[in-house]
């Protein structure tokens, strides 16, 4: 009898547009718990992000959810999400990286990424004294790499959030959505 008076309750409440705002305060309320959870889980401050632009194209598409895990050493081919040019984290692909040793630089190019030649790299890293690693990347579908400009600076370690573990194509673009209506509106 309990039950039936609970479910009574519940569903007085949640008619009609309090029952909306009710409903989306949940549904805020969750996203937030998922988003700490998953946090603590894959060891990020950014477990979960939207592929906003065309820049990834072939492999993630505007719209589509990414999962992302902080891991200790990250690899050229390593899909990432780091801080850079933008206001929100940038995800590319990492096409070289220099590490620093006791005894020298040494480099990894992914497959035949030339936009920076090893000596170049080299040259720069040595100007860097206090850094260990210094990370090339590239949206997939962009002609160029992105430090290859001139426009962006090389990626430190400390800028990376995580790379990519999954996707999920398509949920994003809720999200985008929301995005762009508010800019519509401010």
């Amino acid at each position: 009898m309990e039950l039936k008076l609970i479910k009574e309750w519940w569903y007085d409440v949640t008619e009609g547009p309090i029952g909306w705002v009710i409903y989306l305060a949940i549904g805020v309320g969750l996203a937030i718990l998922l988003n700490v959870g998953l946090s603590f889980v894959l060891s990020t401050d950014y477990p979960v992000v939207t592929v906003e632009s065309d820049s990834m194209k072939p492999v993630l598409y505007p719209g589509d959810i990414v999962f992302v895990r902080s891991v200790e050493e990250y690899k050229s081919g390593d899909i990432i999400v780091f801080d850079g040019w933008k206001v929100t984290p940038i995800i590319h692909r990492i096409v070289s990286i220099s590490e620093r040793t006791e005894e020298n630089i040494s480099v990894d190019v992914w497959k035949d990424f030339d936009g920076i030649t090893v000596d170049e790299l080299k040259e720069i890293h040595y100007d860097k004294d206090d850094v260990d690693f210094l990370y090339v990347t590239k949206g997939d579908n962009n002609p160029v790499c992105d430090q290859c400009e001139g426009t962006a600076d090389m990626v430190f370690k400390e800028d990376i959030h995580g790379k990519k573990i999954f996707r999920v194509p398509y949920i994003g673009w809720i999200k985008l959505g929301g995005v762009r209506l508010v800019n519509i509106f401010t």
